[in-house]
């Protein structure tokens, strides 16, 4: 049955913010309502706010009714809900700035009837003044304790006694074993409470000089946490090992500080709080969640016993903990408990019903048993369930009172009875070589002295609140051994402060120089202050060594906190380096790997719903005093980007095209175009990815005009049938042209998964490791888990940052399931192009300040920036306006008439406004018809969709602009929408220096028919063609996909709208297939008259063939022409030449090769050769050139990375294509003195 209980209080209204108006739930928006849907809503607090409570009451809700299925499905489910909504609170801090974040389910059951809230208002209420206790603002030390000195990593398993004799202290290096210190605090799960954190840097611990010998307790990985009557227990889910340093000094090691406890408590206790555990990490249900599972399956028989020994249990009641997981389908499932044959209970596990992403459903079921004087306990499991059905324990815990006698060489003890009251222990079994330690702080362990009277300890504490833990050690015992790690260098991240981005990176050899070589990119280009630390590096100081995720937080908190002002705290956190759901990589299907390859990452609690689950590098970024418990509230405070590479070519690969996108060496139009891309229509949300689209796309033309939308929508092509399913042929094809011809930002809304955008196969893994396009644009991705960069296959997501020839500068992307809300999406887009502050933001504070206006709540959580968080996206940041359109403008609007030719003038703006003299270079301008209404094909039984789109293009070239200064001409085809409405004129600009502008203008009427038209013209355009060369002769031989090139030149102007029947250019092969070609038009710069149409045709069969090619001028003349040629499979490409940029050469060149196959996948080797013919430096790589010329940089250093001696080399190069034999040239190359 599902439940949800709350608590209506009532308290006095206080008009202290924004909170007045009234906020209306957009239903179309929100999930449907029998997901009962959590909404969340922020309201912002006074500048008081961390000294008062509050509250806030939801006021005058409107309710509506609920459609009559879902009545049906919560009465057939028995769903409780309640009659007015349960707000749950939660304070969130941005820029030191509180919010109150409300969430609540807006469905209720009011006067006997289901409805959903419409509207309402929400009022805060300032409660009593409360204690303000605040994390550490500044860390106590600004030097670490491994900053100087040798040390030595150890590590251990378990929690206890461990001891280390001279001999092996001698071992590791130490010369004087009575000098030798310990520090650190070992392997508990770090907090996510600031206030919490153990200790700053690394405690002394003291430790117990015996002879030759030396014992200390220290903390393993299983913590068990007090709740009420009995313990939980809390595994450390990124370690198996906690871990230690020893070193030597002159200084006297820590003792033990000795609490005196002699005296006598009326609350004597001889028993204490005992606890035991089963539990075997070696399977997960969703590859997902921080919680594993057991080897065990139940499917293979429903009943398995567990052995407990329980050494000294005493005949009271205790409890047993169950936590157990079922995938049942179609019923509920249970699993009976029994200990020593006694029937406990049953415990229910939910059926997983239809829902795909549920992989399991999980039950936790308290039990009370009564122990014996049996010193061992056999738990019963029976799952009573049907055929097929598999069951797995998470784990199974023993909660029981035990005697306080020692029996072995030591015991920890504690006791629930002894909190806030004054206790004596009463230790049994004891001798005088007992001693008894407080190990309940590792920052603070002490010596306890009590009395001993036989054989009986006897010690008593004050009364206290917090629960003291104690181990009794007889120290002539012999204890187990640590694990010797190894030398650690010295390190001092501590000492760190202004540092504006971090780059953690695994500790996988070789990542590290990558890492360093992108951090000193920024420094030079970005004057960023970036310190590059290994993952290594963060645990030793700020986890004891012992991984966890939390140590990488609170590096940034050290630093975040240090700032006085938002310029001197850390801006950026970048992880290099993937990352596994299991951190441990203890499951079989992560067990080949190595940790130290890997970087750790957050993960939900919940593990096996993978429509809830989280993966997120957020938590990293909620550096506020208060943040860290409730993740879906929190603030980002930093930007961060992840960069999930494995390996070092990865590594190499996506730092070199990061660096050469920083360079923004690829200038172009392509710099304005965004891709709109949608999923078809489907049963769960109809219409919606289209409705979304068109909200994006308004959004988009109001605060980034310059952009030119692009849209893909597949219902707008014809739909067919494959072996697959449904496809959109030429919506994938469009999308590979978009692709090829670059774009700015390409955002995707629908379904996906991490190998495929939408069911429909409309973008493939398969097709991005296939790009090759040096225009690289930022993928959006408004869909699910499309880089589950936690997995252990490469995610398509990944795949397109990591592809080196194309793809990805980077990703606004998902990990997980998430809802359709496209409020993050939009939100994101007008942060990235916001540039209130004068200037273009970094991805990183795109997405920090696009999750704090989208709000609370966990959807959000698992959208994240793959990719650098520096890195700034180059759209123009400087402005075109037009001065002249046909004329001076004027309150009179211009028209652009059918057969005419408009002169257009206008100047390139600075980012201050001012006119940038100095910009000379070149425009591409572009412009389009009015609007007109469209509708998408109804493929579909949803429908068609309409909308209002520009879709066809009157004119697209180039020209010059000098001094800031430009103007050209261009002409008006026939074919337009004669509306009499606004056409709309786009120009991108750059200069030699790759400054680059953007603007538009909409001022002018698109209609009538130019008065000097002459209709006596009749000639088409002068064609000229060719296949991969120039020289191409009449019937020759080509590869398998040749390179078609279209030579065009009419005193009118091309014709490439398209849009009367039949005017398209286009290209037939064998009166068969035929492509238009009107995108792939090219115009010579400044002139109208004459251009090319650059084709790279589909693979061909082997044999003859004959193309026929038709273009159109503006006026509607038309001219063809054909070509015959021979297709040969594995023809041989021609290398015509190899030369390099520059010759002699000191510090870089680049080899450029002389070819005839432009726009095919070329293999290409390059070696360097001394005259003995031993090769010195090879590179192998695959691409595409657009023209005949493919270029390959070499820094002039050996492939193992060493500087090339002055002399002369030789260089060999080689070309291979679509299996082809390879064409080889071999040439000379001085190289200077570097």
């Amino acid at each position: 049955m599902y439940r949800v209980i709350c608590s209506i209080v009532l308290f006095v209204v206080l008009p202290l913010s924004a909170q007045d108006s009234f906020v209306t739930l957009d239903w179309q928006e929100l999930p449907p309502v029998r997901t009962l849907p959590m909404i969340t809503e922020d309201v912002p607090l006074p500048d008081d706010f961390r000294f008062y409570s509050y509250d806030v009451k939801l006021e005058f809700p409107e309710f509506a009714a609920i459609d009559q299925e879902t009545v049906d499905e919560f009465t057939k489910k028995k769903v409780e809900l309640p009659e007015t909504p349960c707000l749950t609170t939660h304070i969130g801090i941005a820029d030191n700035k509180g919010y109150l974040s409300v969430s609540f389910i807006p469905v209720v059951f009011r006067d006997g009837v289901y409805q959903r809230i419409q509207s309402f208002k929400l009022a805060l209420a300032r409660g009593e003044a409360i204690p303000h206790t605040r994390a550490m603002n500044v860390p106590s030390t600004k030097k670490s304790i491994l900053s100087s000195g040798r040390f030595v990593k150890i590590r251990v398993h378990d929690s206890g006694i461990y001891q280390i004799t001279h001999a092996e202290l001698k071992n590791m290096g130490f010369t004087n074993p009575d000098k030798v210190r310990l520090y650190g605090y070992g392997g508990y799960l770090l907090s996510q409470e600031f206030v919490k954190h153990p200790a700053d840097d690394l405690p002394e611990v003291p430790l117990y000089r015996k002879g030759e010998t030396v014992l200390f307790y220290a903390r393993g990985v299983l913590n068990w946490i007090p709740k009420e009557t009995y313990f939980i227990r809390e595994q450390n889910f990124y370690s198996d090992y906690g871990y230690y340093f020893l070193t030597q000094s002159e200084d006297a090691p820590a003792r033990f500080q000795e609490e005196e406890a002699n005296g006598q408590s009326a609350n004597r206790i001889n028993t204490f709080n005992e606890f035991a555990l089963y539990e075997k990490d070696v399977y997960s249900w969703a590859d997902a969640g921080r919680e594993l599972y057991d080897g065990y399956d139940f499917i293979a028989g429903n009943t398995q016993n567990y052995n407990f020994k329980v050494p000294d249990i005493v005949a009271e009641t205790g409890m047993v903990t169950v936590d157990f997981s079922a995938k049942s389908p179609t019923e509920d499932t249970f699993l009976g408990i029994a200990v020593d044959g006694k029937n406990l209970g049953r415990l229910k596990i939910e059926g997983t019903g239809s829902d795909y992403e549920i992989k399991a459903k999980e039950a936790i079921g308290h039990y009370l048993w009564t122990g014996s004087d049996k010193e061992s306990v056999t738990v019963t499991l029976t799952h009573e369930r049907s055929a097929g059905v598999s069951g797995r324990l998470n784990y199974l815990a023993l909660n029981y009172q035990r005697r306080l006698r020692m029996s072995g060489a030591y015991l920890s003890f504690r006791s629930l009875a002894s909190v806030d009251k004054e206790t004596t222990f009463v230790l049994s079994g004891a001798n005088s070589s007992t001693v008894i330690w407080d190990v309940t702080s590792p920052v603070s362990y002490k010596q306890i002295k009590g009395k001993l009277t036989g054989d009986t300890y006897m010690f008593t504490i004050p009364a206290s609140s917090v629960l003291r833990e104690f181990v009794a050690v007889n120290t002539d015992a012999t204890f187990a051994r640590v694990e010797n790690r190894g030398e650690v260098p010295n390190q001092n991240l501590h000492s760190l402060e202004g540092i504006d981005m971090v780059i953690i990176v695994s500790d996988k050899p070789g990542l590290q120089n990558e890492a360093e070589r992108l951090a000193q990119f920024h420094r030079e280009k970005d004057r960023l202050n970036v310190q590059v630390a290994t993952a290594t590096e963060v645990y030793n100081e700020f986890s004891s060594g012992t991984p966890d995720v939390t140590a990488y937080r609170r590096l940034m908190k050290m630093l975040f906190d240090r700032g006085s002002s938002d310029k001197d705290r850390p801006k950026y956190l970048l992880l290099f380096g993937d990352a596994s759901y299991d951190n441990r990589l203890v499951t079989p299907t992560w067990s080949k790997f190595k940790p130290e390859d890997f970087l750790l990452v957050y993960e939900s609690e919940n593990s096996v719903h993978d429509g809830v689950t989280v993966c997120t590098d957020d938590y990293l970024g909620f550096l506020d005093d208060e943040e860290g418990a409730a993740l879906g509230s929190g603030k980002l405070d930093i930007g961060i980007g992840r960069i999930p590479v494995r390996t070092v070519a990865e590594a190499r690969g996506v730092v070199d095209k990061t660096i050469r996108y920083m360079e923004n060496k690829e200038t172009g139009a392509w710099k304005r175009i965004m891709g709109v891309v949608t999923d078809h229509p489907e049963p769960k949300f109809g219409l919606t990815f289209m409705d979304n689209a068109v909200e994006l796309i308004d959004q988009v033309t109001k605060i980034a005009p310059f952009i030119h939308v692009e849209r893909v929508f597949p219902d707008a092509y014809k739909q067919e049938s494959s072996a697959t399913g449904i496809v959109y042929p030429q919506a994938i094809k469009r999308l590979s042209q978009l692709f090829e011809q670059g774009m700015l930002v390409v955002n995707y809304i629908g379904h996906s998964s991490p190998t495929v955008w939408s069911e429909t196969n409309l973008l493939t893994s398969d097709d991005i490791v296939k790009l090759s396009s040096p225009r690289l644009p930022l993928w959006v991705t408004a869909s699910c888990e499309f880089t589950r960069f936690d997995a252990v296959g490469t995610s398509a997501g990944e795949f397109a940052l990591l592809n080196e020839k194309g793809g990805a500068i980077a990703l606004f992307t998902t990990t997980r399931s998430v809802s359709n809300d496209p409020r993050l999406n939009q939100a994101f887009i007008k942060s990235l192009f916001d540039q209130s502050e004068g200037k273009r933001r970094r991805l990183g504070d795109a997405v920090r300040l696009a999750k704090r206006d989208y709000g609370s709540g966990s959807n959000k959580l698992n959208f994240t920036l793959i990719g650098d968080p520096a890195l700034t996206l180059n759209y123009p940041d400087y402005e075109v306006q037009i001065e002249e359109f046909d004329g001076p403008l004027t309150e009179e609007v211009p028209f652009a008439n059918a057969g005419g030719k408009v002169k257009v003038k206008g100047h390139i703006l600075t980012p201050d406004g001012e006119l940038a003299d100095d910009f000379t270079g070149t425009i591409h301008p572009l412009v389009l018809d009015s609007e007109e209404s469209m509708a998408t094909l109804g493929n579909t039984q949803f429908g068609v969709f309409a909308y209002e789109a520009r879709t066809k293009t009157l004119f697209s070239g180039t020209d010059s602009v000098r001094n800031g200064h430009f103007e050209f001409t261009f002409p008006m085809p026939l074919d337009i929408n004669y509306s009499d409405k606004s056409g709309l004129l786009n120009i991108y600009a750059c200069d030699s220096n790759n400054r680059e502008a953007g603007g538009t203008f909409d001022g002018f009427l698109v209609g009538g028919t130019a008065s000097d038209l002459d209709p006596s013209d009749t000639d088409g355009p002068a064609i000229r063609l060719y296949l991969n060369t120039p020289d191409f002769p009449w019937g020759g031989q080509v590869n398998e996909t040749p390179y078609f090139v279209a030579e065009l030149k009419d005193e009118d102007g091309i014709n490439t709208v398209g849009s009367g029947i039949g005017h398209d250019l286009s290209l037939c092969i064998d009166g068969k297939i035929t492509y238009p070609l009107n995108d792939y038009y090219i115009p010579v710069s400044g002139s109208y008259t004459e251009g090319k149409v650059a084709f790279s045709i589909p693979e061909l069969s082997e044999g003859r063939h004959t193309l026929t090619f038709r273009a159109w001028d503006i006026k509607n003349n038309s001219s063809v022409k054909q070509l015959d040629f021979e297709v040969v499979k594995g023809l041989r490409p021609d290398l015509f030449s190899i030369i390099c940029s520059n010759s002699p050469a000191r510090g870089e060149t680049t080899f450029i090769l002389s070819h005839d196959r432009p726009g095919s996948i070329l293999g290409i080797r390059i070696a360097v050769c001394d005259f003995s013919g031993r090769e010195l430096w090879v590179h192998n790589e695959e691409g595409v050139s657009d023209e005949s010329y493919y270029y390959v940089d070499w820094n002039l250093c050996s492939s193992e990375g060493q500087r090339l001696a002055p002399g002369v080399y030789l260089f060999r190069a080689s070309i291979t294509s679509e299996g082809s034999k390879e064409s080889t040239k071999t040439e000379k190359i001085v190289i200077l003195a570097q």
